[in-house]
């Protein structure tokens, strides 16, 4: 850990004593996670409200998530490049920290939940929506638990740190 320290010790430095760079980066997290999580919610709960509803909802639905995607990942790097900044900043805090670690799995699921998430989408289309609607819903339950936990997870450690 001592490496990582040395080798960021530059960034902590600048990050430290230019509180409008702080900030900002602050800011682009924020950002990010509003844009980005708010996107992804938002399309989860259309997948959960369609599950009441029928096929034609649904193809709709699809079309959401299908346009979604795009915009939550690239929001995703935002907040993924804007969380290595600031750990970067305080790496013996952050790389000693179990929480910090809980959180970088939460992310690790948040990805793969992504892609399953897409590999269901894709499965719903082929086999009509009806047959593919149930794995829909599991994953969108499971994502919006997913980017709550995490953001208080990320909240706790702001104050934890």
């Amino acid at each position: 850990m001592s490496f990582l320290v040395n080798i960021t010790s530059w960034w902590s430095s600048y990050y430290g004593n230019h509180q409008l760079v702080s900030v900002f980066i602050h800011f682009l997290h924020l950002a990010g996670l509003v844009l980005g999580a708010g996107t992804a919610l938002f399309a989860d709960r259309q997948v959960l409200r369609a599950a009441r509803l029928g096929p034609p909802e649904r193809e709709a639905v699809l079309m959401i998530l299908d346009r979604a995607h795009p915009y939550v990942v690239s929001w995703f790097i935002v907040v993924g490049s804007t969380g290595i900044l600031m750990m970067a900043a305080d790496t013996s805090t952050f790389l000693s920290s179990i929480l910090y670690w809980i959180k970088m799995a939460m992310v690790v699921f948040l990805l793969a939940n992504g892609l399953t998430m897409l590999f269901a989408e894709r499965r719903a289309r082929r086999l009509g929506v009806s047959a593919g609607w149930p794995r829909l819903v599991t994953i969108s339950t499971i994502s919006v638990i997913l980017w709550l936990v995490t953001l208080f997870l990320g909240t706790l450690l702001t104050v934890a740190a």
